[in-house]
């Protein structure tokens, strides 16, 4: 399925060239509540394997953000940039070496965004509900359909800086698009695989499932930060960040 593009740029002009962080992307889905199978599956991933010494209630890279917890205020963090693009210092070493370490396999990529403040987010859904206005809709259905595209300000994890969006050069250079049939080509699925590696989870991932757990689609470009410990244990056992921060949750309350 093709989805209509929204160019963007991080700082909320538009800079022409991939190069000079040139964006355009599909908005994630704003969809209903983390579904009890979360919980569900979560506790039984639990008894599988002891959680890793860094996951804790404590560690600000696994802060949970999605429509039941928004985050009403800017986060403090140092930012770093490339390409015109910002995101989270502390993620600054590990994506480089992903992205570095993906082109030395033979897959470069392209980051394509990366820190979102939350103005700017809602920048974006004022301008999506009026593009919708401007071709034919009610103002009650652009706010609908925008709020089925588009996170709400606050709900976005783009706005701590840990969340970016990787998409490799083999299927970026020609689309210009993120869509999720990317992952058919090398260069995607070797992101996806060895994401883990470098500290990185799918956000997002391809099960009814998962998508139950984030209440959005599946995105096979949408990489978040979690440390290597934390990331190897989600991806081996199949969790989301929601099911992750459940099994988190619960062993803090023991």
């Amino acid at each position: 399925m093709k989805y209509k593009n929204i160019i963007l740029s991080c700082m909320g002009v538009v800079v022409l060239g991939v190069g000079g962080g040139y964006i355009m992307q599909r908005q994630h889905h704003a969809t209903s509540s983390v579904s009890s199978t979360s919980s569900s599956r979560a506790s039984e991933s639990s008894q599988k394997v002891d959680l890793p010494d860094t996951a804790k209630a404590d560690n600000a890279t696994l802060i949970l953000v999605n429509k039941q917890h928004v985050l009403d205020h800017e986060l403090d963090f140092e930012k770093s940039e490339m390409n015109g693009i910002q995101y989270s210092q502390e993620i600054d070493g590990p994506l480089r070496k992903f992205l570095n370490d993906a082109k030395k396999a033979g897959h470069p990529a392209t980051l394509v965004s990366g820190y979102r403040s939350k103005k700017y987010q809602e920048q974006v859904l004022n301008e999506n509900v009026q593009q919708n206005i401007n071709n034919g809709m009610t103002e009650s259905e652009a706010k609908k359909a925008t709020h089925a595209v588009i996170q709400t300000p606050g709900a976005s994890e783009h706005q701590t800086g840990l969340a970016v969006d990787v998409m490799t050069d083999e299927y970026w250079k020609q689309y210009h698009q993120l869509e999720s049939d990317s992952d058919k080509t090398e260069g995607q699925k070797w992101l996806i695989k060895h994401a883990p590696d470098y500290g990185f989870v799918l956000r997002y991932p391809k099960s009814e499932a998962a998508k139950k757990s984030t209440g959005i689609d599946y995105e096979s470009w949408h990489f978040r930060y979690v440390g290597v410990e934390n990331a190897k244990y989600m991806t081996k056992h199949k969790l989301t960040l929601e099911e992750y921060d459940d099994l988190i949750q619960g062993q803090s309350t023991k």
